[in-house]
């Protein structure tokens, strides 16, 4: 396998998984007793960290992190 398509693979698992992360994080978020929590903000760190997948994919000044999430989930898929 040559070095180009195997991080062509990666790139892609990358994707899958951060995807998969903010559809978790979107469902655990509306739970009262989650947001703000250790694990909900080691989780937006991770998640803010490898969002080099794409472009436009900041947070925006005054954006939720519900919006944040849903704009990353929707360009991921």
């Amino acid at each position: 396998m040559s070095l180009q398509k195997h991080l062509k693979e990666v790139k892609t698992q990358n994707v899958k998984i951060l995807n998969s992360l903010v559809k978790s994080e979107l469902d655990k978020i509306f739970k009262s007793d989650y947001y703000g929590s250790k694990e909900q903000i080691f989780n937006e760190k991770v998640i803010s960290e490898n969002v080099f997948v794409k472009e436009n994919c900041e947070m925006l000044y005054n954006e939720s992190i519900e919006e944040w999430f849903l704009k990353i989930y929707d360009l991921t898929k």
